[in-house]
């Protein structure tokens, strides 16, 4: 009867798979294996590649949106420059599927995995258990901690981050020294309130050490620090939360408001509007194209963006996997270059895509590109 039950939920997770990786067109496993089919069979005529005809499972533990599909489009298409199939599966921040996926994935003859935003308390487990089978793996915004609770790291495994610290330092030099420049020349810190999340988050901990540097300097004061009720819904509690503290700080008391992600900031802006507050601006890390339109809507209150072009983390993440199947040495940590979006620099209908053209240097990324890569990959 057990084994039966085994057998029962090996079948009951290809399924799941499978569905999960024909969800969107953008996304589905199918289209991206035959277009990498066919630059597999183009390759084979003019030469060998070394990742030719390799497999590589893509999964993201995080819903699908504007940036993540930016993400999918940047690997499929390295991978199909490479000679190789990469199937994607969202697991919609469900760290039990993502744990399930990537078991399953294990027993399914991928050469390598590229895993986003796996969650800290099970991902060294999970990544050591691919190494142990021979997988190459690259993970994004992926935390290492140790049965002891310590930062750690994988013989062979790359951790790619956004350069959260970075981020967080383009904004508040924005903040203190384009927006407040006379008030921090007086000496007199810029009054924060500050959207936070953590500690235990990765990506957050890391910005919040750039923020803590400048509230050390005293270029800061932080008034609060506020975050969504419901992590779940967050831009809905997000903007349940600041409806209910803007009316404790008078018109002239917020200078600025800094948050540490996007989809937070979306609720707060929404807030801030709806309370007719247009005496402090909003910063934030992280866009998308509703950001954007905010940016640009005429109210004035979210100046100003930091983020990196999404596209690189796809076509970072699949160069890094073809470097580790071509027997390449890699970085144990590597972070991608971020840019600072300000509302005074978009341009009518911009959009995430087309940032490129109008940030100097936005996507710009010539990073893992060997020798042999160089035929098929056009650097930028």
């Amino acid at each position: 009867m057990k084994r039966i039950q085994g057998i029962i939920l090996s079948l009951t997770m290809i399924t799941a798979l499978a569905g999960c990786g024909s969800s969107s067109s953008t996304v589905s496993s199918e289209p991206a294996s035959q277009s990498s089919a066919s630059a597999s069979s183009a390759v084979t005529e003019t030469g060998s590649l070394p990742t030719e005809g390799k497999k590589i499972a893509y999964i993201l533990n995080v819903a699908s949106s504007d940036i993540f599909q930016m993400a999918v489009q940047g690997a499929q298409d390295t991978a199909k420059a490479l000679g190789m199939t990469v199937d994607v599966y969202f697991t919609d921040t469900d760290n039990v599927k993502f744990q399930d996926f990537v078991n399953t994935c294990a027993s399914q003859d991928y050469d390598a995995m590229f895993l986003s935003h796996g969650n800290q308390e099970t991902a060294y487990d999970l990544v050591n258990m691919l190494t142990e089978k021979g997988i190459k793996v690259v993970c994004f915004d992926t935390k290492f901690v140790d049965a002891a609770g310590n930062d750690t790291s994988i013989d062979g495994v790359t951790q790619m981050f956004q350069d959260d610290q970075k981020m967080a330092d383009l904004l508040l030099d924005y903040v203190c020294n384009t927006l407040y420049a006379d008030k921090v020349a007086n000496g007199e810190p810029v009054n924060v309130l500050k959207i936070w999340r953590g500690p235990g988050i990765s990506p957050f901990d890391r910005r919040q050490e750039t923020y803590k540097k400048y509230e050390d300097e005293g270029l800061i004061n932080t008034l609060e620090v506020i975050a969504p009720s419901d992590p779940a819904n967050a831009e809905a509690s997000m903007a349940q939360v600041m409806a209910s503290v803007i009316p404790k700080y008078p018109e002239g008391t917020i200078d600025a408001v800094w948050s540490c992600y996007d989809a937070y900031a979306r609720g707060a802006y929404t807030a801030i509007t709806e309370a007719n507050r247009t005496d402090f601006p909003l910063v934030s890390v992280d866009i998308s194209n509703q950001d954007i339109n905010y940016m640009m809507d005429g109210t004035n209150v979210w100046k100003a963006c930091a983020t990196v072009d999404f596209t690189t983390v796809g076509e970072q993440g699949i160069r890094l996997l073809a470097m580790k199947l071509a027997g390449e040495d890699t970085e144990a940590v590597y972070n991608l270059t971020p840019s600072l979006v300000t509302a005074d620099e978009l341009e009518p209908g911009a959009t995430v895509l087309t940032l490129k053209d109008i940030i100097p240097g936005y996507g710009v990324n010539n990073d893992h590109i060997s020798d042999w890569m160089k035929p098929y990959i056009s650097e930028k």
